[in-house]
């Protein structure tokens, strides 16, 4: 049911409450252009490993553990920067969709970030507290983070799949 309000969040432009609460915790998730020039550059070798899970993230959060883990959810949290990448990538559909995914999840909490007074005015209007507001935004800025290493892995691990560099 959740991943219906996220995929109707999406589609219509303006995630619900609900939406938005879970968003920066569902994870779903390139083909990097070059420009030429006069020379061409040495072309990097394919990356050697990825990141299996998103675990190394979590010294990135800038929400404190504890409190994000009881705001989302301590059993959500943990499953999301345990789970296999791999396993995310497969239920995301492959490589394309899931990296589309996590970086139109990226751009959604930029866009709630980017009008932060706006967001904190919708919340007050709803009776949230600003402990709460600070709370939330503070998840976004995780989600954000958790998001955008989903992406990096998903492009590494396709880059390997492909036997091509990452870009």
């Amino acid at each position: 049911m959740a991943s219906r309000m996220i995929i109707r969040a999406v589609a219509t432009g303006r995630p619900t409450l609900s939406a938005r609460l879970l968003a920066p915790l569902l994870l779903a998730l390139l083909a990097a252009c070059s420009t030429g020039g006069p020379t061409p550059a040495p072309t990097p070798a394919a990356p050697t490993s990825c990141p299996e899970n998103l675990s190394a993230v979590k010294s990135k959060l800038v929400t404190p553990y504890d409190k994000l883990a009881s705001f989302i959810g301590p059993d959500e949290l943990e499953a999301t920067l345990s789970k296999p990448v791999d396993e995310m990538i497969a239920r995301g559909g492959g490589f394309a969709p899931s990296i589309a995914s996590g970086e139109e999840y990226v751009k959604e909490y930029r866009t709630i970030l980017a009008d932060e007074e706006g967001t904190r005015n919708e919340y007050r209007a709803m009776g949230q507290t600003e402990e709460w507001i600070d709370l939330y935004l503070s998840s976004v800025r995780d989600g954000i983070t958790i998001n955008q290493a989903f992406v990096d892995a998903a492009r590494c691990k396709q880059a390997m799949a492909q036997g091509q560099p990452q870009g």
